[in-house]
């Protein structure tokens, strides 16, 4: 009877067993899913972070190319303006070199005309005296116009130099913006080329995560199976033993 007692003891620790192995297979494909999920999602967040990235990227891009743009268009727009100043300077110096020209006839005029009065008597003296009255005037007009020109001359050279300047300005930020616009350029091709290769490797890792959970559940299944049926071979038994001692 002692031995049959024994027997029972094995039968029943066996079943125990049994009975844990089954509660861990049970849960085993929902653990292996959880799992999977965890890194899909870990995958997924990888996906949206350089999605994000390439957004960022063309929005820069196309920032630099509207500053680009917006830079050249301003360099056009001074070198059309230093071509009409230089052409207005041109006709200013013209009258300028006219204006003195006309200065030095009307200088000689009274100086023949001073040496004229001074040898002249009487009405004629008077006449003469008019003539340089008059020559006098337009000079000072002639004189007062010089003045002018130079003036604005001088203004139109230093805005012909502060155009330059802002050219030569805008040419090098210009420069800059393009070498810039090249770099994120060529920095957008890298990350498509490593989002192309995650889009790659995440199509993978769904079908090796999927085959893996098929196999899980399958295997998951056959297992609780197969210990269901030996736990019921061990109550057959333990009720076979029960029968006997009775």
């Amino acid at each position: 009877m002692s031995e049959v007692n024994v027997s029972k003891d094995a039968l029943i620790k066996v079943k125990t067993a049994l009975n844990e192995y089954h509660i861990d297979l049970s849960g085993f494909s929902t653990k292996i899913e959880q799992q999977s999920s965890d890194i899909s999602k870990s995958a997924e967040f990888e996906m949206q972070k350089i999605a994000r990235q390439i957004e960022d990227t063309v929005n820069a891009i196309n920032q630099l190319k509207t500053k680009t743009n917006q830079l050249a268009e301003a360099i056009n727009q001074m070198t059309n303006e230093i071509g009409s100043a230089e052409q207005k300077l041109n006709n200013l110096q013209s009258k300028l070199a006219a204006g003195q020209s006309e200065a030095v006839r009307i200088r000689e005029q009274i100086a023949e005309s001073e040496q004229a009065a001074a040898e002249a008597e009487g009405e004629a003296k008077e006449r003469i005296q008019a003539q340089i009255s008059r020559l006098q005037n337009q000079l000072s007009q002639v004189e007062s116009e010089i003045g002018r020109l130079r003036n604005e001359t001088s203004e139109l050279k230093e805005r012909l130099s502060q155009l330059q300047r802002k050219i030569q300005q805008a040419q090098a930020e210009k420069a800059k913006t393009e070498d810039e616009l090249r770099y994120t350029e060529r920095h957008l091709d890298r990350l498509r080329n490593k989002q192309e290769r995650m889009n790659a490797v995440f199509a993978k890792l769904n079908d090796s995560i999927g085959t893996m959970l098929s196999t899980a559940k399958s295997f998951e299944t056959r297992a609780v199976s197969k210990t269901e049926k030996s736990a019921g071979n061990i109550d057959k038994c333990i009720a076979a033993v029960d029968a006997y001692l009775t």
